[in-house]
């Protein structure tokens, strides 16, 4: 089996098995965003939450992390298998370390970073081949693009509280 069909494979699991296809319950951020050249459409939630580091037993020292994200939508098999790798990669990470990933995946279709140089996106190097078409490119990062969007309303807000954290999030930062 050749790489390519490895990632052909890979790209149809998540399609026809998505990772993180719901919206979340109460979230703390969602966007709406919508392909009009091919009528893809997603929809992303996240909610945070505030897990312990190992380093320590104090939650106000931690820092927040995606406790959940999900998306529904339609479309064709890049965008809804590229969402399905978007939510389950940011699940448990930092807000910070999503944006690293949002930003890392966006150089990788841009074709400025290889395969060999984003190990850090997992299955989502399978969308490797989608770089040699620049309309399809647009479909891939339509869940990613989603997720800034969310950060940016969470980077933007007043105050966000965690449920059953007593932390806020006031400015994108713990307080």
């Amino acid at each position: 089996m050749s790489l390519e069909e490895l990632y052909q494979e890979v790209i149809l699991d998540h399609y026809k098995n998505p990772r993180g296809k719901s919206a979340v319950a109460c979230p703390h951020a969602a966007c709406s965003l919508f392909n009009p050249l091919c009528g893809d459409q997603v929809d992303v939630s996240l909610s945070l939450g505030a897990d312990l580091c190992e380093q320590c037993s104090e939650k106000d020292h931690c820092p927040l992390r995606v406790a959940d994200v999900g998306f529904i939508g339609h479309g064709c098999s890049i965008s809804q298998a590229a969402a399905s790798m978007m939510s389950d990669l940011c699940r448990g990470k930092s807000i910070e370390e999503v944006r690293e990933l949002c930003d890392l995946f966006r150089q990788f279709m841009r074709g400025e970073k290889g395969a060999e140089e984003v190990t850090a996106l997992g299955d989502a190097v399978a969308l490797e081949g989608v770089r040699k078409f620049s309309a399809r490119v647009k479909c891939a990062m339509l869940a990613w693009e989603a997720m800034e969007k969310c950060l940016d309303q969470i980077g933007s807000s007043d105050t966000i509280t965690i449920a059953g954290s007593g932390k806020a999030v006031v400015g994108g930062t713990a307080a």
